[in-house]
């Protein structure tokens, strides 16, 4: 059965990962589509995707989610480099390939980015995007995050550096979503 939801949407939810969810994390993390995302060559086993997790759940700059639609896993979102004097955080996200272009992305994102300014009360959330990433550009730019610079060979990904362009959104810019207002978090 699937842990409750910590957050939830009319479209996804995002859940605490539960040892149910190694499996599925590790075949998606392994997917070249999605490695590529985070310029990450490196094969994860069992182990690895169980660290990866702990990582995540023991820090105290980071939170981690599966995200969910009805009760199908469909992808991870993330928080990381949490700065709280600061007031900032970074945003990451991704997607199943088999899950992709039904919007999970932009809801995840969207819940994710509402749950920082309403009940983490930051003030600013940013995220960096592969240049060649336009899917996951798109998420961000339909939620009002600004472009604000590029990182120049940031990544190595397929034998080649990549830019990574940098974005974020200020709470005075965040346009709270309807299907948020009523109570969505």
């Amino acid at each position: 059965m699937p842990a409750p939801a910590f957050l939830r949407g009319d479209r996804v939810a995002l859940c605490p990962v539960e040892d149910e969810d190694l499996e599925f994390l590790k075949r998606n993390l392994n997917c070249p589509g999605i490695r590529a995302g985070f310029g990450s060559a490196t094969a994860l086993g069992d182990d690895d995707v169980a660290g990866y997790v702990e990582e995540f759940t023991d820090a105290e700059d980071k939170e981690i989610f599966l995200v969910r639609a009805d009760r199908d896993r469909v992808g991870e979102a993330f928080l990381f480099d949490l700065e709280p004097q600061r007031g900032s955080v970074e945003i990451g996200y991704w997607i199943a390939p088999d899950h992709q272009g039904n919007g999970y992305a932009t809801a995840a994102a969207e819940l994710l980015v509402d749950y920082c300014f309403t009940e983490r009360r930051l003030h600013k959330v940013n995220a960096r995007v592969l240049a060649f990433n336009d899917g996951s550009r798109a998420v961000l730019e339909k939620l009002g995050f600004e472009p604000e610079g590029r990182r120049r060979d940031d990544f190595y990904v397929d034998g080649e550096y990549v830019d990574a362009d940098l974005y974020g959104v200020v709470e005075s810019e965040w346009e709270r979503p309807e299907s948020l207002a009523g109570g969505g978090t």
